[in-house]
């Protein structure tokens, strides 16, 4: 029940670039991919998907490259698991796809508990916005003396 490295990936290239939205230029792939520690090949795959889910525009050209393509406090952490991995379903009988009821005879007594879980971690997944993630990561690097 954990989620693949592409979210993992796509999360830290995505507040790459909430930490410089509104940027008027966009951010080298090469950039967040050296700063992140991410490998660069991979990184354009999961760039071409977050652009058809619309969360990041890109610029072709000599200074091309990506942008949010709308305001971070409006990007969720749900928004990206969806796009890279699909809908969140801890046990597959919770799957669209899957049967309404258990194909057992007897009825499942833990489907109603995975039936939370699920809302559960999506109702998290959605109030975390890259916004409030790039505000945890910024104070986190705060340093006072």
């Amino acid at each position: 029940m954990k989620f693949g490295v592409g979210v993992d990936y796509s999360l830290k290239a995505l507040l790459t670039l909430a930490e410089h939205y509104p940027a008027p230029e966009p951010t080298r792939v090469e950039e967040i991919a050296e700063s992140q520690g991410i490998p660069e090949n991979y990184l354009r795959r999961l760039l071409i998907e977050l652009k058809r889910g619309g969360l990041v525009a890109s610029q072709k050209g000599p200074s091309g490259g990506y942008l949010l393509a709308r305001h971070p406090a409006r990007i969720t952490m749900a928004d990206v698991v969806e796009i890279i991995e699909g809908d969140y379903c801890p046990v597959e009988c919770l799957e669209e796809s899957g049967a309404p009821t258990c194909p057992r005879d007897q009825p499942c007594a833990m489907r109603d508990v995975w039936r939370e879980v699920r809302q559960t971690v999506n109702e998290i997944l959605r109030r975390a916005s890259l916004q409030s993630l790039a505000e945890k990561r910024k104070s986190a690097l705060t340093f006072h003396i």
